[in-house]
């Protein structure tokens, strides 16, 4: 079987969501530099291209049939995405375009302040910075550079170790100051995000006991979880590599020097192909650099 036979010609499809949403293919010609025959005739070919009719005519009025209005949510979707397919082609016309995947939180809290330095010091480096959470493929996706959170490196690709990942009570200094030992913070307002480790397994591992539950707001997002806290809405068990821009201007402290390891840290990844690129080079030797101590931060 041919594949997509049942797609008719873009201009067609073109053509379709003009009149289908201006209702008029007058004004649909006007708004596609055409002329209000040529518009009809495509619609007449496009109608029999799919075998039924999409419109109701009277006079110059147009209106859609329900297959019609059907068929229009299904062309508007397809041709915003053929859109946005051709607006993410822009960075590959860019010389020295390098794809840089990050989750979303490390992204923000770890990878954005840093994007001056890393042109400071691969000038010829143009980061894009893909944070849409595809799974990390080097064969299927165009991807240079990719952070992982994970126990471990995937195999067969380089890598090397960002931060390890720890867990501590931060908060705002106000708040701070009203805590005067670690078993106050049961009575604050805790915050929580979707790890598999959180506030339960602080305490117990602090020799805190805890009866019962506690209030407090839930984040998806490790990044909105310290934006809480940064707003002083409770205390949010935070990565420390994920404050550490917070804790060092003071929009965050961290008042009590237990930590919880998670067992997972922040690896780069790259592919020897994809190093081979000098732009990609540097910017995995600014990451090697930059994360010269492969420590704990303070």
């Amino acid at each position: 079987m041919v594949k997509f036979r049942h797609i008719p010609p873009t201009q067609f499809l073109k053509g379709f969501e003009a009149a289908s949403r201006l209702e008029n293919f007058s004004r649909a010609a006007e708004e596609l530099g055409l002329t209000q025959s040529a518009i009809s005739h495509q619609m007449r070919l496009l109608e029999g291209h799919i075998g039924q009719p999409l419109f109701l005519r009277s006079g110059r009025e147009v209106r859609l049939t329900d297959a019609g209005r059907d068929y229009q949510r299904t062309v508007r979707r397809c041709l915003e995405l053929m859109e946005e397919g051709y607006r993410r082609l822009e960075p590959y016309r860019k010389p020295g375009s390098v794809v840089i995947y990050a989750p979303r939180d490390f992204a923000r809290r770890w990878l954005l302040h840093r994007l001056p330095s890393l042109r400071a010091a691969a000038p010829g480096c143009e980061p894009w910075l893909d944070t849409s959470g595809t799974p990390v493929d080097f064969e299927t996706l165009e991807i240079d550079l990719a952070i992982v959170h994970a126990d471990a490196p995937p195999e067969g690709c380089e890598s090397l170790l960002i931060a390890t990942d720890v867990l501590s009570p931060v908060m705002t200094a106000e708040r701070a100051a009203s805590l005067r030992q670690a078993p106050d913070l049961l009575d604050a307002p805790l915050i929580h995000d979707e790890r598999p480790i959180g506030w339960a397994d602080w305490f117990l591992h602090a020799g805190i006991a805890v009866n019962g539950t506690w209030a407090g707001s839930n984040f998806s997002d490790s990044d909105f979880a310290l934006a809480a806290a940064e707003l002083g809405q409770g205390v949010a068990l935070g990565s420390l590599t994920l404050a550490e821009k917070a804790l060092a201007d003071g929009s965050l402290k961290q008042p009590f020097g237990h930590v919880l390891e998670t067992g997972r840290a922040w690896y780069a990844i790259s592919t020897p192909d994809r190093l081979r690129d000098a732009d990609v080079r540097g910017a995995w030797n600014w990451l090697r650099d930059a994360t010269a101590d492969r420590g704990t931060p303070p």
